[in-house]
């Protein structure tokens, strides 16, 4: 018996050389489509609230530069031609951090920032906080983290109440 090739005119299944219908391919194909994978999905979060400004209180200028120093605990000093006055807004910036009890996380501090009084600007930076570099959660998934900075003050620079922003991150290790 002769083997018999498919119509070339209309459709049909496909054969091999032998005239056999082929199923495999068109069975693989649709065991490729049922295939689907379940892929789990987390994420571990870690928030940051300002709670505290950073303040460099009153300072007195005087004909040559200094810092005002304030230390994440809030002690201020003064170099150069700085003079302290009042220490009414005086104090380290605080946050808190709230995340994965018993984690640890990094800190990245700016290295500057700028703040501004009218046409006048000023440099905060030396930034240091506590803890300092990293920090751990406690078992109650809350730390306070704290921020201090140096404020350059330029030689007879512009009195005025200054003020700007800068920014702090927090992240898992």
């Amino acid at each position: 018996m002769a083997a018999r090739r498919p119509s070339t005119s209309a459709p049909g299944p496909l054969v091999d050389a032998h005239g056999r219908a082929c199923r495999t391919l068109c069975g693989a194909a649709a065991i490729a489509l049922s295939l689907a994978v379940a892929v789990p999905a987390s994420a571990l979060l870690i928030s940051l609230s300002n709670t505290a400004s950073l303040g460099f209180g009153e300072a007195f200028i005087g004909s040559t530069l200094g810092t005002v120093v304030v230390t994440p605990a809030g002690a201020r000093s003064a170099t150069g031609g700085v003079t302290l006055g009042s220490s009414g807004s005086a104090g380290g910036a605080s946050f808190t951090v709230t995340g994965v009890p018993l984690l640890t996380y990094s800190i990245t501090l700016p290295s500057s920032a700028t703040l501004a009084a009218g046409g006048s600007t000023i440099t905060v930076n030396s930034f240091t906080s506590s803890p300092s570099g990293s920090g751990s959660l406690p078992l109650g998934g809350s730390q306070v983290l704290r921020v201090g900075a140096t404020l350059r003050v330029g030689a007879n620079q512009t009195p005025g109440s200054y003020s700007g922003t800068f920014s702090v991150t927090v992240a898992y290790n």
